[in-house]
């Protein structure tokens, strides 16, 4: 699997674990991946089912650390959490921006 499927594996995982039915299918790029980054860091503020997720080297999130970071097992594992209600929030509020980025916006 290629590093862009599984950044798109990843944060529709995230949208599943937050009980969101969304599924994202835009184009994965650096600014996708910064964003995603920023989205799961502000859900870790609220609860500890992302703890395990370190911090991006260099402040933002890139493909490369979204796919080392989120792998098949870490994926699969967040899509069996119950549901993030924070991440709920967190997913709305940064539902424009991903889309935005993924159009290269």
């Amino acid at each position: 699997m290629n590093e862009a499927n599984s950044v798109k594996d990843a944060i529709n995982a995230f949208y599943k674990g937050a009980g969101i039915n969304l599924k994202f299918t835009g184009e994965v790029n650096e600014k996708v991946a910064e964003i995603f980054g920023k989205m799961v860091i502000e859900t870790q503020k609220f609860t500890t089912a992302l703890k395990w997720v370190p911090t991006p080297t260099g402040g933002k999130a890139t493909i490369t650390w979204v796919a080392k970071n989120f792998t098949k097992s870490a994926i699969n594992q967040l899509k069996e959490e119950q549901s993030l209600t924070c991440a709920k929030k967190v997913i709305l509020d940064y539902k424009t921006s991903l889309k935005l980025a993924s159009l290269g916006i």
